[in-house]
């Protein structure tokens, strides 16, 4: 799921000035959807799929929670991108 990641462009920094948002409006809005995300987390592990509903289609379960995995790793990669974004404006505003 790297691949996924490596195809999106990279995030570009915003222009922390004094007319431009508030660095802490900036951080808020990306914390937002930090948290919104590891909720996110939290619903697909919940919801994995389990042997026991693969019970008689053994093979099929293998494929079920190797597609399900690849996407909780890429929702995964997402958010440690929107971290590191996060990061870089907080350093970029000084905090």
């Amino acid at each position: 799921m790297k691949q996924d990641m490596d195809s999106l462009p990279d995030l570009v920094l915003p222009q922390v000035s004094i007319n431009g948002s508030h660095p802490d409006d900036l951080l808020a809005q990306q914390s937002a959807v930090i948290t919104a995300l590891a909720q996110l987390q939290r619903r697909m592990a919940a919801a994995r799929p389990h042997g026991r509903d693969y019970q008689y289609r053994p093979a099929e379960y293998v494929q079920a929670r190797d597609a399900w995995a690849a996407r909780e790793a890429l929702l995964m990669a997402l958010q440690q991108d929107l971290v590191d974004h996060a990061k870089a404006i907080s350093r970029a505003a000084g905090h």
